[in-house]
This record gives structure tokens, sequence and C-alpha cells, in this order.
């Protein structure tokens, strides 16, 4: 048998989409929403010239604590299930990660279907992500109060320039809000699901008539809700620049007197005020797991492209990468806060770590404390981890409300 790991051309992309619709049992838009990935962009495995597993890596732009960062989306992963246990998808991310070095980018983030697999490639969790299942009826605020402005129902289509520039101006201090290119909003946020029901969005103005907030969802009836109303909405996006706009839009969820129960999957993160506002904020049903897992591909610039939360210097060693090997080292972090210099140094280490305690140490998911603590990193000493808590503090909790 001849394997080869290489990109898609044009013509065998039919072949690309149909393994990752069976792989994932997704026959209802999965061409949709792999429709934006160029040929070059996959790197796929062949075996006697048939095509029997598959990569994407979309090239996205990344905010890392506010700062712009490029990373390779991975997507579409997935073998036939008579090549699996073959070593071909270890092939196929070793590929991968090399060519996002050398397209310029230093981190890979993905949506894992088992985070099992991807543990052992060195991915590390980055996100978390939560959910709230409730009935509109009893999730009210404990202090309520009328907004000033109001929230105006708008066709996705009239609304989009407006909810573009509020995600724009919502998610440029954040971090790991993903650019939401056009495709990121047609394949992901505005799809219908299934394809041909509606798709609704709403917009918060104030009262002087700016656009502070907007909310795109989805309703259906729903058969299991058989005890009063008996619509189920699910909300895709929920943005809101100020408080005043998060309670109207929260409110005109609540207006929907036929809806029993909202569901709102990732579109808000951890630090989401609505547990600290509702009367009763057991109504959430709030649940959490794992979101964005994230892969350091080359760790000197990796580091050296966000800002920190205080200034400052660690020595840091990434003793083994088998699957980046050019990883493998000492570096020197100095930041002033905003700014950072990473060098190769030989020096005794403050921490000494794997890709995964990188990864979660980068996105502020998990502080060097918590890593120590729980057997994930070396730390020279606990004066060292209380630095590094301090040095990758980030200004908001790591979030990622687009899935891909």
């Amino acid at each position: 048998m001849a394997t080869e790991i290489r990109a898609c051309t044009a013509e065998e992309m039919d072949a690309y989409h149909r393994i990752g619709s069976y792989v994932f049992a997704n026959q209802d838009g999965f061409d949709e929403e792999t429709t934006a990935t160029a040929p070059d962009w996959t790197t796929c495995a062949f075996v006697d010239s048939e095509m029997v597993a598959t990569m994407g890596t979309y090239p996205f732009t990344v905010r890392l604590n506010g700062a712009p960062v490029t990373m390779g989306g991975v997507t579409a992963v997935g073998t036939l299930p008579a090549w699996r246990r073959k070593g071909l998808l270890r092939q196929i991310m070793r590929e991968g990660l090399g060519l996002c070095r050398d397209r310029g980018q230093s981190l890979a983030i993905l949506y894992a279907s088992m985070g099992a697999i991807y543990q052992r490639f060195g991915y590390g969790l980055a996100t978390t992500m939560v959910t709230y299942q409730f009935d509109p009826r009893y999730a009210g605020f404990a202090s309520p109060s009328e907004a000033a402005g109001s929230v105006r129902m708008e066709t996705p289509e009239d609304a989009y320039p407006v909810m573009k520039r509020l995600y724009v101006e919502y998610a440029t201090p954040r971090n790991m809000f993903i650019h939401r290119a056009v495709p990121l909003w047609q394949i992901g946020i505005l799809r219908p699901r299934p394809k041909g029901t509606p798709v609704y969005a709403a917009v918060y103005r104030d009262a002087q008539g700016e656009p502070r907030g907007h909310v795109v969802y989805q309703t259906r009836e729903d058969p299991a809700l058989t005890s009063g109303p008996n619509q189920r909405m699910e909300v895709r996006d929920f943005i809101a620049l100020d408080m005043e706009a998060y309670r109207a839009l929260w409110e005109y969820i609540r207006r929907h007197d036929l809806v029993g129960q909202v569901v709102m999957q990732g579109c808000l993160g951890v630090d989401d005020p609505a547990p600290d506002l509702l009367l009763e904020p057991r109504m959430l049903n709030r649940r959490t797991q794992d979101g964005v897992w994230m892969r350091v591909v080359d760790v000197q610039k990796a580091l050296a492209a966000r800002p920190y939360g205080d200034r400052g210097e660690l020595t840091i060693s990434v003793p083994a990468d088998d699957m980046c090997p050019w990883n493998v080292g000492s570096y020197l972090l100095e930041t002033d806060g905003p700014t950072a210099e990473v060098s190769r140094r030989e020096r005794p280490a403050d921490l000494v770590v794997d890709s995964n305690a990188l990864t979660s140490l980068l996105s502020g998911h998990n502080t060097a404390t918590q890593l120590w603590r729980a057997g994930k990193l070396e730390a020279a000493d606990a004066a060292a981890a209380l630095r590094a808590d301090r040095i990758f503090r980030t200004d908001h909790a790591p979030h990622c409300p687009n899935q891909f």
C-alpha cells in the first residue's frame, strides 16, 4: 500500500466533504459548514490514491488577551473506519502543524469531538463552553429595570452591517474571540438549522438611537414540551456592549410568551453576569464543558504575541514535543505588560511545561498555580508560580462564541 499525505485538489473536494459528513453523521449542512474551505487548506491521507482521512485548517485571526494573533482553525478531522488505528491521523496532524508554522500561525485551535484524541497531540484546554437551558418565565432579574432604549426585530440581512460592527467593538478587547469573516457569519451564526427554517435577529438601540447590542436566534415547536408553552428558542449570538443592552436583550427573550425553553449554548462565557443578576440563578440550569482546545505550534512566537497582565520575566522550559520538535528548549519571557520579548536561553527554569499546559496558560484558562497543584507543570517554587499567575493574567476570561 502506498500512503500519501497532501492537500486535496479542487476535484477532490467532494470526497473531502463526503468523508466529513460520514464521520460526523451530519447530513444536514455539513457541506455548507465546510464550503469555505479552500483545497490548499486541507491535509489528507491517501492510500493507493484513495482519500481515507481528512483535516482542514482555516486561516483565522483570534484575539488573545486583546491582541490579534494568527491561528490555524482545525476542522473536519476524520478517518474512515477501515483505516483507523493505523497512525494516519498522527501523520496528518504532524504535517498540518508544520504547515501552520510555515504560514506564520503560531497556534492551532479546534473543537474536539473527543478530548482524548487531541490531548495526545499536545492540545490543551483554552476555553470553557457554557450552556443555559431555562424556562423564560422563571429567569427574571432580581432587580428589574426598564431600559431607556428599545429592541427591534430585523431581518438578518438588514441587521448584518450593524451586528458586524457591534461584534467587532465587543470582541476587540476580549480573549479567544475569532475575527468573523463573512463566511463565519454565513455558515455559523446566520445559517438556518435545519435548512429552510427562519433565522431571526433583534438589535437594541439606546435612547439616542445608537446600536448597543444584538441577539440572533431561531424558534420551533418542541413536542417534548408537553405542559405550558411548547416552543424552543435557540440563541446563536448574544452581544451587549453595556449592561443596559444586556438587560434589554434578556428581557426581549423573556417576552416570547409561547417559548417554554431557551437554550443558549456557547454564546456566553464563564464570566457572563446572568448568574449574578437573576432572582433564582439555578433556573438557568447552567452546564459547562470543554470549549476550544489549543496547540502551541511555535512557542517563541506564541509567547511574544499576546499582552500580559503584569511586568516581569519568566524562564519557561519545554522539555519534549514529538509533534513540533522545534519547540523543545528554554525560553526567557520578558514583558512590560503590553509588549513582550522572547528569546531562547539556557538557564534554570521557573516553569517546566508541556504543550498542553502551556496553551492553558497562554489563553488564561488556568493559572500556573492551578496547573502546578494539579501536577500539570513543574514550578521552581511557589513564588515562581505566583509570579506566573500575575504575568499570564488576562483582562477577560477566555471565550469563543463561534463554533467551526
